[in-house]
């Protein structure tokens, strides 16, 4: 309450699906009691898929999400020990939350870093077994590029200066060595970065 109450944006880490409800009721209380009409506060990870209800609940106060969605890929074997039924196969959901109308930004958290992985796994909703977790969790190719560009700059508060190409805006951008949202999805992770560019200027070049 007295983070919420003194402005901030809070980003809690939460989990599992009883963490994740109880950082929501915890979030719904405060902004019943002190509204907020852009507090933009959001629950990192979202690792297991909660109640309706409490997504519900999420899109009615404005608390948004950061997914990571490579983690259905790298952690599988972490999963599928601890895991089983509908847990197992809801690890990790992007597709329930978005169609809840909730802002669900995709980041790499550490592992791997680069963001093919997490948009590879987005779509495919696959482990590194191959193995599909969920298949109506997946998104498509374009959700999961906003998620990883414009989705997150408005976590940041940046949607204004980032998050896509548009004039006026900083040229953060990539040139990948094939059309990704025309390839099959299988080819995602060998599609290599070409150039990277951070505000006009090329950092990058293959």
């Amino acid at each position: 309450n007295e983070v919420h109450d003194a402005g901030w944006q809070m980003g809690i880490h939460a989990i599992g699906d009883a963490a994740i409800e109880l950082v929501v009721d915890t979030l719904a209380d405060a902004l019943t009691r002190n509204p907020r009409e852009d507090h933009r506060s959001y629950l990192n990870h979202f690792s297991m898929r909660p109640s309706d209800a409490t997504m519900e609940k999420m899109a009615q106060h404005g608390i948004h999400i950061t997914q990571q969605p490579n983690f259905t890929y790298t952690l599988e074997g972490r999963y599928v020990a601890n895991l089983d039924g509908w847990r197992l196969e809801h690890n990790n959901p992007v597709r329930s939350p978005m169609d809840h109308g909730i802002h669900v930004a995709i980041s790499s958290d550490i592992l791997p870093i680069g963001p093919l992985v997490g948009i590879y796994a987005a779509v495919t909703r696959k482990g590194m077994s191959g193995r599909v977790f969920g298949a109506d969790e997946a998104i498509t190719i374009e959700e999961a590029i906003q998620g990883y560009t414009i989705k997150g700059a408005y976590l940041g508060f940046e949607e204004d200066i980032k998050g896509s190409l548009e004039p006026g805006k900083l040229a953060d951008m990539i040139v990948l060595s094939k059309d990704i949202l025309t390839v099959d999805p299988e080819e995602i992770m060998g599609i290599e970065i070409e150039q990277t560019y951070v505000g006009g200027n090329l950092v990058f070049q293959n």
